[in-house]
């Protein structure tokens, strides 16, 4: 299959590595000129991928059009808050491309779309388009490390297709039927994993993890039922699997930059140092919109938002949080 990859980030780069590696034809769109000349010189792509090299068949440039030419499956790898911008981008290309393949997970800080919501509205309700999510820790895949995920989309009927076409000795995918679930979860786990590198960074312990992530699959499942996803998503791959794992994974951007807030770092100190985006900073406040939209509470949502943009205490979301009035699991 000839897969275009738009996005030579972490993860869009070690899922070009992994699937040239299964026998794909792979280019990856980078667009930053300056950038990418680098990457086609020493195939080097740090500080993205550390220790190894994009190997030499794989195209990198940074004309969309080139990139794209004959694509089976071009894949989005780009942050959500640019997701908009480069499926525009995309739109103005002339391509006989039918499938579209995202990665990112958030919800748009304005529109409040889910990624295949905002991939339809520039691209057209009929394109083919799937979402793989799950817990997917990009240099663990690209070390061989075991790994799953699951895929969705809008055409059930390809989904095997993509399911054996992408899936490789060490990366299991599975196939979902809810599109919805399966865009939410993953976005909304990155705010309470970043309660969780919060709490880690106060010295919390255990015990308060794993109460955040217990009570906060639930806050997820709680939003997302009502949005129309169903029930079961949430304790799946894209649920409680990634909440787990991105809670818990020192590689993990959110998990890290909570940390940082935990002990006592600035947010403006820990942007200029984490290179990638931790997607639960801007999805905390997709996700305050959404809640008063739709009438839900989500008491550690809320509390990571103001800790991130109300400049609230960690030490004071905490006590408010565990002085709520007691009631029922």
């Amino acid at each position: 299959m000839k897969i275009s990859i738009l996005g030579c980030g972490n993860w869009g780069s070690v899922f070009g590595i992994i699937q040239h590696n299964n026998g794909h034809h792979v280019r990856i769109w980078e667009y930053d000129r300056e950038r990418c000349e680098r990457i086609q010189d020493t195939r080097g792509n740090e500080p993205f991928l550390t220790g190894c090299t994009l190997p030499s068949p794989i195209l990198v440039h940074w004309d969309i059009k080139c990139v794209l030419e004959n694509a089976e499956l071009a894949v989005f790898a780009v942050p959500l808050q640019k997701l908009g911008t480069v499926a525009e981008q995309l739109a103005s290309v002339k391509t006989g491309c039918s499938r579209y393949l995202n990665l990112a997970k958030g919800i748009d800080m304005r529109s409040l779309k889910r990624p295949s919501e905002i991939i339809s509205e520039y691209l057209g309700e009929n394109k083919k388009i799937f979402t793989l999510s799950g817990p997917c820790i990009a240099n663990e895949i690209v070390r061989g490390a075991p790994a799953a995920a699951v895929i969705v989309g809008n055409h059930e009927q390809e989904l095997p297709v993509l399911q054996h076409a992408l899936s490789t000795d060490s990366f299991r995918l599975y196939k979902g039927h809810d599109l919805i679930g399966v865009e939410l979860a993953g976005a909304i786990k990155n705010v309470i994993a970043l309660g969780c590198g919060i709490s880690d960074g106060l010295g919390y312990g255990t015990n308060a993890k794993g109460a955040l992530i217990t009570r906060g699959i639930v806050e997820i499942q709680r939003l997302g039922v009502h949005m129309g996803a169903q029930t079961e998503t949430f304790w799946g791959l894209s649920g409680l699997g990634d909440l787990i794992t991105t809670s818990f994974s020192q590689e993990s951007r959110n998990h890290r930059f909570g940390v940082a807030i935990g002990q006592g770092k600035s947010i403006e100190h820990i942007q200029q140092n984490i290179v990638m985006v931790a997607e639960g900073v801007p999805t905390a406040q997709a996700v305050q919109k959404l809640k008063f939209r739709h009438g839900i509470d989500m008491p550690i949502c809320d509390s990571v938002h103001d800790i991130v943009y109300m400049d609230k205490p960690p030490e004071q979301a905490i006590r408010e949080l565990m002085s709520r009035p007691l009631t029922h699991e």
